[in-house]
């Protein structure tokens, strides 16, 4: 009798593998060879899965937005502070910084795809909008003032959070864990009661 394999976690199991080798090689090395032997699968294997490296890539960025998505939705959910949440996009664990460097070497490829381009889009604006979920429910259980504009906020917290992994990828020695929660919380601080 054949083994039940889970399609969809083994979909998972292969994109994390690629935010791997992308976080230690570069988004250059992912080719279908080198994801399926990071993944410890043949290319066969890599093949049944994905359409070639462009539907490869495209997984492997939707994975690691989905997972950011989920991480801050979680917390939300379990009331956990607008710090807490919000710590949760930074790049401050490996998968985190391997989400991250997978997210910055699409952006750059974006130009030349319109699909990419559009996912692009679409994940600063489902980030806008969780991020607005997050301070609207910090300021209904009486976190953050009332006459803060959630939306508003929301989208400085955007560009705070996108500037501070700008600046991990950058110099990575300077922005540590500890220096990145810090400016997130400065920033989050004059919001809160």
């Amino acid at each position: 009798m054949p083994a039940v394999v889970d399609h969809d976690a083994r979909r998972q199991e292969i994109a994390t593998a690629i935010g791997r080798l992308v976080a230690r090689e570069g988004l250059q090395a992912v080719t279908v060879r080198a994801a399926a032997k990071e993944a410890g699968y043949s290319a066969a294997v890599i093949g049944h899965y994905f359409h070639g490296k462009d539907d490869l890539m495209n997984f492997t960025y939707l994975s690691a937005r989905d997972r950011t998505q989920l991480r801050i939705e979680r917390a939300r959910l379990a009331g956990k502070s607008v710090f807490e949440c919000l710590g949760e996009c930074l790049p401050i664990t490996d998968s985190q910084r391997n989400d991250w460097t997978v997210w910055f070497g699409l952006w750059g490829m974006a130009g030349g795809s319109s699909a990419l381009q559009a996912e692009r889009r679409r994940g600063l604006t489902e980030a806008d909008s969780l991020f607005t979920q997050v301070l609207t429910s910090a300021q209904e259980r009486g976190e953050i003032r009332a006459e803060i504009d959630c939306v508003h906020a929301a989208q400085r917290l955007l560009m705070v959070v996108n500037g501070i992994a700008t600046l991990w990828v950058q110099m990575p020695e300077q922005w540590p864990p500890a220096a990145q929660l810090n400016m997130l919380k400065a920033e989050i601080e004059p919001l809160l009661v």
